[in-house]
């Protein structure tokens, strides 16, 4: 899964919608929201002795593959955090935790508005013209500000 995320990031980066670097969302302040809200997985992080310094590690640790920054057809700018599984029932699980209550404080203390957990496989894995349609087309047609939902593709 690590190598969507990659990808994923790299078409961000190239579309310039990935919000990863964003000022509030530096390495003290997601090493802060880690220790609040996931001090289980921040204990298996110091015991396999991961680099708690790295934005990297501690992106991987709040299970989020890519923040990105889109305007909706209002003109407004939404925080989407976004994961990328290839496998159902992994996607169905990690809405499901998504929902409850840790994963909304946690959205909520990055500032994220909305969540999307694509299902994806490596083979069907969209070209960077298609993440444009898909993206925004998700940002117009959202019912809710505060959604989380899984996009299967």
């Amino acid at each position: 899964m690590m190598g969507l995320s990659l990808r994923f990031q790299s078409v961000a980066s190239k579309l310039r919608i990935l919000n990863f670097n964003a000022k509030d969302l530096n390495e003290e302040y997601l090493f802060q929201v880690i220790k609040q809200y996931l001090p289980k997985e921040l204990d298996k992080a110091i015991q396999k002795r991961c680099d708690l310094t790295d934005s990297a590690t501690l992106w991987e640790i709040l299970g989020i593959d890519g923040v990105i920054l889109l305007e909706n057809q209002e003109g407004n700018l939404i925080r989407v955090g976004v994961s990328l599984v290839d496998n159902e029932n992994k996607a169905r699980n990690l809405l499901y935790d998504t929902k409850r209550k840790e994963g909304v404080l946690i959205r909520q203390a990055l500032n994220i508005s909305q969540y999307w957990i694509f299902l994806v496989k490596w083979k069907d894995f969209p070209e960077e013209e298609e993440w444009i349609d898909i993206l925004y087309d998700e940002i117009d047609n959202s019912a809710n500000p505060s959604d989380c939902r899984l996009i299967i593709l």
